[in-house]
């Protein structure tokens, strides 16, 4: 990505970290680790000295304070220092096992007592806790029968040697099963000991000092553990800011990490904006722009307008573009699209719009026959088009006739060729991985004849799920971002319900009133068949529901069953059936999510609701709404789930607003749901958290911007040591996060 330093050698470039003994060193040669410890991080991607001290706390505890057995209240987590009294296995009635317990004491008198209780004792530990053994013990306390007791403590065997996990604020980290956490903290503390003087300083000093950061080792080391002096003197707000990971350790790490990565992010923005695209002469005053608007059966609204605006822009740049046009569900992305694409079409090139699924794609093609006619020549291809008529499209896209084709992943097969590709458009680009959008788009890249210079296609990109700013600041910031907020003009917003448990008479009966009338239900299951449920036996089927639904619920009307197993020609054949009102009830798994429209579907209802994002769901819900009348989401959840998903759903009762929606979605769930293919639901932070940290992103957006206008390929000698870090390895993290 960047250009070869010629100033270096190879011996100049390798630094210390990767000589024998730095921390490119595999984490086997850890005192404390060896070949059976190495394994089991090797499996969690710890396999060198760097992983593991990046491998971070994700809490603290106070244990500079050691508390005597009557200060014990129920719930704490506390350690106290105590005398082994006694011993003994206790067998269970019921499994005919044993668990073990221990009484200790932490006076001479044995008046305050407290047991310890393992149901799964680590072997070895029987002999060791032995009477009068002194120790101290870790844990949560609970009262049974009045007595105060610890299931499962962390011992510390010998008081006043273990510094990593007694007298100090202890870091807590990800369990790793097989490596005890009191290990953990040891491995990572000779490892600190020896190596962490190795930590190389990548960031320029200048950033580094404007925002008053600690060095990078002074940072990891407080990190894992903060100091003596400081965990003595530290109070207990001082231990929720290690908690909240607000200390200037932490900021100093969070920083990085954004830092590096939007210096690729933005890097490849300014690439783009160096390659070469054909510059269409198009405006919102074109003749094309304004009898393809004309056509259109409504007005577009503001944010529509200013949209097209910024779009046809983009096209008369001669480097390419890359948008993202965002939008809730229904708000009309989809026609601003077409009208970008037909000026193209007037201007000679050839246009490409790629679709998730074929009835998403049947359903733009038929949307852009039906609105523009032959104004827009358009075309379709995908899996199940016929031999003879892929052949003559193939002849039509390498005579260079203007025109948009419009399929699925069909578009990215190696027959299809086009002799000028220059506009793509890529919908729901979530659902596709990286390689796809590459492929299309190299179908697009070829020699201009006249200037000698390679031609890139101009790219737009569509999301029905709004994105969070600070998720189009990084994963999206090597792109332009079109926003349309507002929805056309008769379309009231869907009421939602969550019903809890089996109350679902309720929402049946209305949905049957609803019926009567006329309209349409959605019924949405996350399983096809029982035997999908791997153990989750409360989980219901789609193909179970459907015949429920036909024969007790709704047998007075037609009930359709969709999902993902059918053949194409039947998936085509239900939907048809639906969209005429053929079928009354149509009960189906996600494949409904994206881009169905059926104006005369009123009422959703998605089973196992606690089971889907929130997007998600928002996306299904948005499969109603699309008409005049008021239409309704019923959302049936199980009784027992946790605060987070009564939170959840609670948030769809409250606004339609998907925007409010996706930054909710991401506090409570992270990056993940919106990510999706893209990037295998996670960005690279080990500590930086888009919610909580949005600050220093953008204090890091702004340093990097300052840093690509004055040096933007890392030449001056105080850039060296990032740039010698995105030669090593910094820019395999990004491969896979670029949109084109």
């Amino acid at each position: 990505m960047l250009p070869k330093d010629k100033s270096t050698t190879p011996s100049s470039k390798s630094s210390t970290a990767s000589r024998p003994g730095g921390l490119d060193t595999p984490v086997q040669f850890v005192k404390g680790v060896g070949p059976r410890l190495a394994a089991i991080f090797n499996n969690r991607e710890i396999k060198t000295i760097r992983d593991l001290l990046t491998f971070f706390p994700r809490a603290y505890e106070d244990r500079t304070r050691l508390l005597a057995i009557q200060e014990l209240t129920e719930g704490q987590k506390a350690s106290v220092a105590v005398r082994i009294l006694s011993s003994r296995k206790i067998p269970m009635r019921q499994s005919g096992r044993f668990f073990f317990e221990t009484r200790c004491t932490d006076g001479t008198d044995g008046k305050d007592t407290l047991s310890l209780k393992w149901f799964h004792l680590p072997r070895g530990l029987e002999t060791r806790l032995t009477p009068n053994a002194q120790v101290i013990v870790t844990g949560v306390v609970k009262f049974f029968m009045n007595q105060r007791e610890i299931v499962h403590p962390e011992i510390t065997w010998k008081p006043g040697t273990d510094v990593a996990s007694v007298g100090r604020i202890v870091p807590v980290y990800i369990e790793i099963e097989g490596v005890p956490t009191r290990v953990l903290r040891k491995i990572l503390w000779e490892a600190l000991e020896k190596y962490s003087r190795l930590l190389s300083e990548d960031l320029p000093l200048h950033y580094r000092g404007q925002h008053q950061l600690p060095l990078l080792s002074e940072a990891v080391r407080t990190i894992h553990f903060p100091p003596e002096s400081t965990s003595s003197e530290m109070n207990i707000h001082g231990v929720d800011q290690l908690v909240a990971f607000n200390t200037p350790a932490h900021w100093r790490l969070i920083y990085e990490e954004f830092f590096k990565f939007e210096y690729l992010v933005l890097r490849q923005r300014l690439h783009m904006e160096r390659e070469a695209a054909t510059a269409f002469h198009v405006s919102t005053d074109s003749n094309a722009t304004k009898d393809l608007t004309h056509s259109l059966p409504f007005r577009l609204t503001l944010d529509q307008k200013k949209a097209v605006e910024e779009i046809l822009a983009d096209l008369s740049q001669p480097h390419p573009m890359n948008r993202l046009i965002q939008g809730d569900v229904g708000c009309g992305k989809t026609a601003v699209a077409f009208l970008a694409a037909g000026t193209v079409l007037a201007e000679g090139g050839q246009a490409a719009l790629m679709a998730p699924t074929e009835i998403l794609a049947e359903q733009h093609y038929t949307n852009a026959s039906h609105i523009f006619g032959k104004k827009l020549n358009t075309v379709l291809l995908t899996g199940k088009t016929p031999s003879a008529e892929r052949t003559q499209i193939q002849l039509r896209l390498e005579s260079g006739e203007p025109l948009l084709l419009i399929g699925t992943h069909a578009l990215i097969e190696q027959p299809v060729q086009f002799k000028d590709l220059a506009f793509i458009i890529i919908d729901e680009q979530h659902r596709f991985g990286v390689e796809q959008r590459r492929t299309l788009r190299k179908k697009g890249t070829r020699l201009d004849p006249s200037s000698g210079r390679i031609l890139h296609p101009h790219m737009l990109i569509m999301s029905a799920t709004p994105i969070p700013r600070t998720l189009a600041l990084t994963a999206y910031g090597d792109l332009s971002i079109s926003t349309i907020h507002e929805m056309p003009p008769g379309r009231s917003p869907v009421k939602t319900r969550v019903f809890w448990g089996s109350a679902k008479n309720e929402a049946y009966e209305k949905i049957r009133q609803e019926l009567k009338k006329g309209h349409q239900a959605y019924f949405i299951y996350p399983l096809i068949h029982e035997s999908e449920a791997e153990g989750f036996t409360h989980l219901k089927s789609a193909i179970q529901e459907a015949n429920r639904l036909a024969q007790e619920v709704f047998p007075e009307f037609k009930v359709g069953l969709l999902h993902g197993q059918l053949k194409p020609d039947e998936k085509a054949s239900i939907m048809n059936q639906f969209k005429k009102n053929e079928l009354q009830v149509l009960v189906s798994t996600t494949v409904v999510e994206v881009g169905v429209d059926v104006p005369n579907a009123t009422m959703m209802a998605v089973e196992h609701a606690e089971r889907f994002g929130l997007s998600q769901l928002h996306q299904l819900r948005g499969r109603v709404g699309r008409g005049t009348v008021q239409s309704h989401c019923f959302l049936f959840a199980h009784a027992h789930t946790g605060e987070v998903t009564t939170q959840r759903l609670n948030v769809l009762e409250e606004t339609s607003d998907g925007f409010q929606i996706a930054e909710a979605d991401l506090e409570l769930r992270g990056p993940g749901e919106f990510l999706g293919v893209r990037q295998s639901g996670s960005l690279p932070f080990k500590l930086a958290n888009l919610v909580r940290d949005q600050a220093w992103l953008l204090k890091a957006r702004n340093d990097v911007q300052d840093l690509l206008r004055k040096d933007p390929d890392l030449n001056a000698p105080e850039h060296l040591p990032l740039r010698r870090y995105y030669e090593r390895e910094g820019s395999l993290q990004f491969e896979r996060l670029k949109t084109s």
